[in-house]
């Protein structure tokens, strides 16, 4: 099940999060991280859906399912989350949400090396749907030559590098 950059509003995001979930088991196991109770409901929380949420909305939540956390609970587990590559970090809006390549099951299930690493010096592209709110994320190869020859002609060394752009996804603007 591939799925679309941007998928149909009535999308069943239910096999998403099913993948990204065995993803997540298989690879923290293969890696030797924990994935603790609260990692990995703190991850379904990202997970539910292709669009990004703030630490307090996850909070909100749990609290909602009878679950009192302390804020920074909740923020160790995304920083987790984060540095093991499995979710990604808005920063316009200091919101998350789940890498998209892992939501598929195509990955290689003996050996889970597709996962995208959010740590990597690596350009990411971020298209945020200002309608909808779905995130696109795309590698941002020939961006991140550019970023390279730049920040290399001012010997300044890149840790990370990401672009996130708004605008309108072809679902929202099919509908209007």
């Amino acid at each position: 099940m591939t799925h679309s950059l941007f998928p149909q509003h009535d999308h069943d995001h239910s096999g998403c999060t099913t993948n990204l979930m065995k993803f997540a088991d298989r690879y923290c196991q293969q890696a030797g991280l924990r994935l603790t109770k609260l990692r990995r409901t703190v991850l379904e929380q990202v997970a539910s859906s292709h669009k990004a949420i703030g630490a307090y909305q996850i909070l909100d939540n749990l609290a909602a399912d009878g679950q009192k956390l302390a804020p920074i609970s909740v923020y160790r587990s995304l920083d987790f989350l984060q540095e093991a590559g499995l979710i990604h970090r808005l920063e316009s809006t200091n919101s998350y949400f789940a890498c998209q390549r892992n939501f598929d099951d195509e990955f290689d299930q003996e050996s889970p090396s597709t996962l995208h690493k959010c740590s990597e010096a690596s350009s990411l592209v971020f298209l945020i749907c200002e309608e909808c709110g779905v995130i696109g994320e795309v590698e941002g190869a020939s961006i991140g030559a550019l970023i390279s020859t730049v920040a290399d002609s001012e010997m300044f060394k890149v840790d990370r590098s990401q672009l996130e752009i708004k605008g309108t996804c072809h679902t929202c603007q099919n509908s209007s």
